[in-house]
């Protein structure tokens, strides 16, 4: 990096300000000990001040007029720490946005954790495992020069290769009725691993949250710049979801999500890590009550439905860009019919002359069925003759119930079908849905389906294809996933 670069780095860096302020210390003791030590990624506004407040006046921490304004220095503990929050979160230390009910919850910002993740790197560690590192390091080297041969013959050899020793040990297993297991420092070392990877994956969730607003912060400057006939910007908005998809960080985290929906990943998932606590607690492995692992599922889906949320921002953004042009229609018809009214208002008073009519050579005859009641010589109503197997004058309940009722939806219905569902499931798909049920209504049946999954806040809408039959046909919906809320 050059010397420019690095002052540019230091004027604006939000992790280098977090460093640099007078109330670091206080306030990364306090976010460890609210949010990592207890395993919280989002807590009330009302909540965090709270225990701001408590922890200082247990610490007895004194603010200085350069951190918070002069006047407030002499104010209690609640009102200190409602500033210290209002100002971290100005200043992007901490992210504040509502949530489905309007109250505002904050979380750590991707600065943020980066600071906490590098300062706690500069603790003496205890206990530092180098063996599984390494083996780490060596199997992600062989997986990624294997995966990319191409050479049937050497792929094939490697597999053999594989094949041969697995059968080695099987036979030394059959033959000595021994099995070579890891000792209680090699369960250790990779208890800590896995534990310390997955806190860092979640600190990443927040970095690729901030991208992908990035990108959606783009697609609303490029639209800005543009004035585009509502086609053009249909265009445009498919080809920007596309390109949200497409980009290297989008196909990754895409992957991620379907991965972490599939519900065989996720039983898969809890039991191996029920089993990882048995284990430590069969050996008597100290691990500090870290049961972080435990509620891994639950912050990964949490901070990945934000990403997914961010997506569905964006596309209510978009239809409603495409709802303006439609307005905008609408009013440009309006007020050409506007002009029609005036005009024949106007003729009113100046009524056209004989020259602008034509003569016809009789009565023209209106035979229209509504307006029977007003000619003056009523006339029979002319019989219609329909073709064979059409028409006719006798209608039963089935007939009129065809006419009415084709498109009645039970809503009430559908939404009992998925309660059903979910008694003994933690998530059911529309595909399954529709194995299971049927769709009698056909299309119009999947809408509704697709409508109640879009107003609940913990059904899924994924952009992730997943075609539905219907009959013979083939219906290309996205992904729909009904949730057990209690889950």
């Amino acid at each position: 990096m050059t010397y420019d670069q690095l002052c540019n780095l230091y004027a604006q860096s939000v992790t280098l300000k977090i460093l640099r302020a007078r109330s670091a210390p206080m306030m990364l003791s306090f976010f460890h000990y609210t949010f990592k030590e207890k395993n919280h990624t989002t807590i009330p506004n009302v909540e965090l001040v709270t225990r701001l407040s408590d922890y200082l006046g247990v610490t007895g921490y004194r603010a200085t007029d350069d951190e918070i304004d002069a006047t407030s220095l002499l104010e209690n503990d609640d009102e200190k720490a409602r500033k210290y929050i209002e100002q971290w979160s100005n200043k992007g230390f901490l992210r504040k946005y509502p949530d489905d009910d309007g109250v505002d919850i904050h979380e750590l910002s991707s600065d943020m954790e980066k600071v906490m993740h590098w300062v706690s790197t500069l603790q003496k560690r205890e206990f530092v495992g180098t063996e599984s590192r390494f083996k780490d390091i060596f199997s992600k080297l062989k997986e990624l020069i294997d995966q990319s041969n191409k050479d049937p013959e050497q792929r094939i050899q490697e597999l053999e290769k594989k094949k041969y020793e697995i059968e080695q040990e099987i036979k030394a297993i059959t033959i000595t009725g021994k099995v070579q297991v890891f000792d209680d420092t090699q369960i250790k070392e990779r208890f800590y691993d896995v534990n310390r990877m997955s806190r860092e994956l979640l600190s990443d969730f927040k970095e690729v949250e901030q991208n992908f607003e990035q990108i959606t912060q783009e697609i609303y400057r490029k639209q800005s710049e543009r004035d585009i006939a509502k086609g053009a910007l249909l265009a445009y908005t498919l080809d920007s979801f596309e390109a949200l998809r497409q980009k290297d960080q989008g196909k990754s985290f895409y992957s991620f999500w379907q991965f972490l929906m599939d519900e065989n990943k996720q039983e898969e998932m809890r039991e191996l890590i029920e089993k990882l606590y048995l284990l430590l607690e069969d050996r008597n492995i100290e691990y500090k009550n870290d049961r972080f692992l435990k509620k891994l599922k639950q912050f990964l889906h949490a901070s990945g439905k934000k990403v997914i949320d961010a997506n569905k921002k964006l596309s209510d953004k978009l239809s409603r860009v495409l709802g303006e042009n439609n307005l905008t229609d609408r009013r440009k018809a309006m007020e050409l019919i506007n002009d029609i009214r005036q005009l024949a208002f106007q003729s009113l008073d100046n009524q056209p002359g004989e020259e602008f009519f034509i003569e016809i050579e009789s009565d023209p005859e209106l035979d229209l069925l509504d307006r029977w009641d007003m000619a003056d010589e009523k006339k029979p109503n002319l019989e219609v003759e329909f073709p064979d197997g059409m028409g006719g004058t006798e209608f039963d309940d089935n007939d009129l119930n065809a006419l009415f009722n084709h498109f009645n939806i039970d809503r009430a219905l559908l939404e009992d079908r998925i309660s059903a569902q979910l008694e003994n499931k933690k998530q059911v798909s529309l595909k399954e849905l529709v194995d299971i049920y049927g769709a009698e209504k056909g299309l119009t049946e999947l809408i509704t389906y697709f409508s109640i999954a879009s107003q609940s806040a913990h059904h899924i809408i994924l952009e992730t294809p997943d075609p539905v039959m219907l009959g013979s046909r083939t219906i290309n919906m996205p992904m729909v996933l009904f949730t057990n809320s209690q889950n």
